[in-house]
């Protein structure tokens, strides 16, 4: 019986940290292929057991001077 194989691609933009650390996340697992699958399974499921990456918060800007608001449209 012949194998009937669709690709699907993922692609990260190393630029976003965001995605430079999901890729890096993904790198440590030899086969890419079948950790998606486990991850497609657990959500059919209604699992949560994927552990989410979270982005840093921003730094929190206070005290600014009207010198450093110059040119910065509010």
């Amino acid at each position: 019986m012949a194998k009937k194989i669709v690709n699907k691609s993922v692609s990260f933009n190393v630029v976003d940290p965001f995605q430079q650390q999901m890729k890096e996340h993904v790198d440590q697992y030899p086969n890419f292929s079948a950790y998606i699958k486990r991850l497609i399974q657990r959500d059919m499921e209604g699992g949560n057991a994927v552990r989410t990456i979270k982005k840093a918060p921003a730094p929190a800007v206070t005290n600014l001077s009207m010198t450093q608001l110059n040119g910065i449209k509010l």
